[in-house]
């Protein structure tokens, strides 16, 4: 009899355990995690984090935010494991996994080994974010923003005004260093140990603005950038799903008014781009390679007008519409403030010469990093010589960099096959943000996840739930 009961019970056990794991909604929920439900619960994690990291807050390394950041990155595609790995070796992935591969064996093999991790976490989470699975319900992604502006607002409201802390009192001076200080090669960088540096000084209504900070601007977060652009994304998302729903509506406003009202040049620029994008590639017959080369040629032609704009801006500053949008409210620069300002073409220019110049055209690995405050900060001015995503690859990585190019290009072309307009016009403003916000797609953050995700899948990376139409 006894041996009957443990016999009895060594089966049971194992089918409590399969009945458990059967039951249709832990099935539910496994498909919904699969589908997708890893990258929302990271996007969430992410955005949470960005209510608490101020405007000018340095991240170094080993300190507690910097693992906070990090470690999400590695660890969310583990339980996809198989599906990342198949993505590097057999799917559109591969050119990124073939980047971080040559990448990773020529610094290893030179000794450089702080070149090594970046470029693997960045094939990682690309291929975990841009898998062939990856399939998300909107009405989950427009919950998860909307929680995140609640939040952020919640914070503000919270938050001690600006008023008590002095140095964002101080007037706002346009370029926080003249010509003269640039000269000296002296690079100043924001203190990290000043009091109110993780508030939001930004405001989210009209004219909440901290007066250290210029002319009016709104953000949801500290970090405007951070909030102007995870704004447009999900307004082009909403656009793209709009329907007379209140979830899809209440989206649609809300990222509208975050996008636009942050001024942030390099989204309102890229959000007429996209417009602009949509509308000459809907008028085309469906060609997907005269798609794609018109696509290409917009956006390139975009960032050569960006090139040769301080010319143009020096006429047109005093028109207001034009300093407000594009001069951050400054009239009567001279032609090399503008050129300071504007930043982008002289570090493309930078970029692209460190890499003729490095060893077998190499780039310069880690070098690049620790002396970019002697060679690649412009004007002495508290900024990053990352704001241009592809080629300060193509510096620090060299040719092997080459892999991400192919990527955007082979994923674009895909787009068109299937006649996906919208991931082309999705792909050329994503392009457009990382020549000119390169510093805000890190692996480590929702920003990066989601345009992985979109180039990878373009707008099959989201759908509607049928029974909500």
């Amino acid at each position: 009899m006894d041996d009957r009961l443990v016999k009895d019970t060594g089966i049971r056990k194992p089918n409590a355990l399969m009945d458990i794991l059967m039951h249709p909604k832990v099935q539910s929920v496994c498909v919904w995690y699969k589908n997708g439900g890893d990258i929302l619960l990271f996007l969430a994690y992410s955005l949470l984090l960005t209510v608490y990291m101020g405007q000018e807050r340095i991240v170094s390394r080993g300190e507690p935010l910097y693992w906070l950041l990090t470690l999400p990155a590695v660890a969310a595609p583990l339980p996809r494991l198989r599906q990342t790995v198949e993505n590097l070796i057999f799917g559109c992935a591969r050119p990124i996994a073939v980047m971080g591969v040559t990448a990773s064996l020529w610094f290893g093999l030179r000794g450089d080994t702080g070149a090594v991790p970046p470029i693997i976490l960045i094939a990682w989470v690309s291929a975990w974010a841009s898998r062939s699975e990856v399939r998300i319900n909107v009405r989950w992604l427009f919950a998860i923003i909307l929680v995140f502006y609640g939040i952020g607002s919640l914070s503000f409201v919270l938050q001690p005004p600006f008023e008590k802390y002095s140095w964002l009192m101080q007037e706002y001076q346009g370029d926080p260093l003249g010509a003269d200080a640039a000269d000296s090669g002296n690079i100043a960088l924001p203190p990290q140990d000043r009091e109110g540096i993780d508030i939001n000084a930004w405001g989210i209504l009209p004219g909440q603005t901290a007066p250290a900070y210029g002319p009016w601007r709104i953000s949801m977060v500290p970090n405007i950038a951070t909030s102007g652009i995870i704004s447009l994304f999900v307004f082009l998302i909403a656009l793209k799903h709009l329907g007379f729903r209140w979830l899809n509506i209440t989206t649609v406003v809300a990222a509208a008014y975050f996008t636009i009202l942050s001024f942030v040049r390099s989204a309102l620029i890229g959000l007429v781009l996209c417009s602009a994008t949509t509308v000459v590639l809907t008028l085309l017959p469906d060609n997907a390679r005269l798609r794609v080369t018109v696509a290409f040629a917009m956006t390139l032609g975009l960032i050569l007008i960006v090139g040769l704009s301080p010319f143009a801006l020096y006429h047109l500053q005093d028109i207001p519409l034009i300093s407000r949008l594009l001069l951050r409210n400054q009239s009567g620069l001279s032609l090399e403030a503008i050129y300071r300002q504007a930043y982008r073409p002289w570090l493309w220019l930078q970029h692209l010469q460190i890499f003729w110049q490095s060893d077998y055209l190499m780039g310069y690995g880690s070098s690049l990093a620790q002396s970019a405050t002697e060679k690649l900060l412009n004007a002495n001015q508290i900024r990053s010589d990352s704001v241009s995503l592809p080629t300060r690859l193509l510096a620090t990585y060299g040719l092997p960099a080459l892999g991400f190019f192919y990527f955007l290009g082979e994923r674009c072309y895909t787009h068109a096959k299937e006649n996906d307009i919208w991931g082309v016009s999705m792909l050329s403003l994503l392009i457009w943000l990382m020549m000119t916000w390169g510093s805000i797609f890190h692996p480590t953050n929702a920003i990066f996840v989601l345009a992985l995700l979109i180039i990878g899948r373009g707008g099959n990376a989201f759908h509607e739930d049928p029974k909500q139409k």
